[in-house]
């Protein structure tokens, strides 16, 4: 952990330790039995947190417990409040390293101090205003929350903490807001008439809301990684191209954070990345690994490609948004690609990345027909393509970051067949 991280650790630790001293001072207390029963019951929603995605090889989920600090910020004292979050953001019984712990305490009693004056804020005698104020609180404790994690992320990864922020926001508010605004408030609402039991109320519900989540996620799962299967069955027709879709996905994320593709669109990126020769299952054996030049017929029989593995993953409606950057990976920056010959900009920019790593990747490995080019010898290809086959700007992009290329080029190289490695 660096120095910086340490830091910012301490900092967020002591803000919410002046915020619980100064309190105590000021704020009334609710019985502490209350306190302990509420926050274990938020510590048991966010023991069954729902997984989003990862986020450089790490898991990205959202606990449950939002709810549960929400409602407290409504219905307690701010103090109160603080202390239900704190016994809810404890670790899990699996082992956690402390300062993460730590961390996550803090900040979370933070944001529900920051919800809970946010919702003093308001009149809240009618009832249109409070599901307002609620709403607000919300949103004030998505961003509290959110942006110490965001600036812990960047602080670990030395990515830049504007494009974290935007990614677990739209997470946040794209998964959980709808779902925590109507728990918190049929709690609130419940709690004058049924008291502490309005935590089995809502404990279900959210516990039933992340099984459905989470049996959606695996269904997801299932469909990618038998699309994977796929790939992996197609590169095992030809050892040439093993590992190729791989080290595709590695160059693809080398460029994209360089011109600004960070989260949840670098993830779908990646995917397209893996996937963007699916189509290829179809193409005969005889054609895709033919040692001699393609007669016109096969060559056509080749450029359908695109356009199935396209057909194959619009199959799923969560992977909608990729499917232009598979179909369109093979078009050309000066309008003679396929398979439809877009020009320029009108090429997805995220196909034009796919297109650009796919063929220096093909130049820098062996095939069946020729032996592989260096990388200096495929960066002067790329380079003399440049305005023609490639978006200059990406070109540039994989000039300045040919080091990098390197690297994984020799890293990921694949075994050809008679070579030991």
């Amino acid at each position: 952990m660096s120095l910086s991280l340490k830091f910012y650790i301490a900092i967020i630790a002591i803000i919410a330790g002046v915020l619980i001293g100064t309190l105590l001072f000021f704020e009334p207390i609710e019985p502490w039995w209350i306190i302990v029963l509420w926050g274990l019951s938020g510590w048991v929603a966010d023991a069954f947190p729902v997984e989003v995605r990862k986020i450089n090889g790490n898991k990205w989920v959202i606990g449950l417990s939002m709810t549960f600090n929400l409602s407290a910020a409504v219905l307690f004292s701010p103090i109160s409040a603080m202390f239900i979050s704190m016994i809810a953001g404890l670790p899990a019984l699996e082992k956690n390293k402390w300062y993460k712990s730590i961390f996550n305490v803090a900040q979370i009693s933070i944001a529900t101090f920051a919800a809970a004056f946010i919702y003093r804020c308001f009149p809240v005698n009618l009832a249109i205003v409070k599901i307002f104020a609620i709403a607000i609180a919300i949103a004030i404790y998505a961003i509290v929350n959110n942006s110490f994690v965001a600036g812990a992320i960047s602080l670990a990864t030395k990515k830049k903490f504007k494009w974290i922020l935007k990614d677990v926001l739209i997470d946040f508010f794209g998964l959980s807001i709808f779902i925590s605004l109507a728990i918190s408030y049929l709690a609130i609402y419940l709690y004058p008439y049924v008291h502490f039991y309005v935590v089995f109320v809502i404990l279900g519900p959210l516990l039933g809301i992340r099984f459905v989540i989470d049996l959606y996620r695996k269904f997801l799962n299932t469909k990618l990684e038998a699309m994977y299967a796929l790939t992996k069955a197609l590169e095992e027709k030809d050892p040439y191209t093993a590992g190729h879709s791989e080290r595709v996905s590695l160059y693809c994320e080398v460029i994209a954070e360089k011109v600004g593709i960070y989260g949840k669109h670098l993830d779908d990126l990646k995917i397209a990345a893996q996937l963007h020769d699916v189509g290829k299952i179809g193409i005969r054996d005889l054609v895709l690994n033919k040692p001699e030049r393609l007669t016109l017929i096969e060559y056509e029989e080749v450029k359908k490609h695109p356009i199935d593995g396209a057909n194959i993953i619009s199959q799923i409606p969560a992977f909608e948004r990729i499917v232009g950057w598979v179909r369109y990976h093979h078009e050309r920056w000066d309008g003679t690609g396929y398979p439809e010959g877009l020009k320029g900009e009108d090429i997805p920019l995220e196909a034009r990345i796919i297109g650009i790593c796919d063929v220096y990747d093909a130049l820098t490995t062996k095939r069946s027909y020729r032996e592989e080019f260096s990388h200096d010898e495929a960066l002067k290809m790329i380079l003399s393509e440049k305005g023609k086959a490639f978006d200059p700007k990406l070109v540039d992009v994989l000039i300045e970051s040919a080091d990098e290329f390197d690297k994984i080029r020799i890293e990921h190289a694949p075994v050809y067949p008679g070579v030991k490695k």
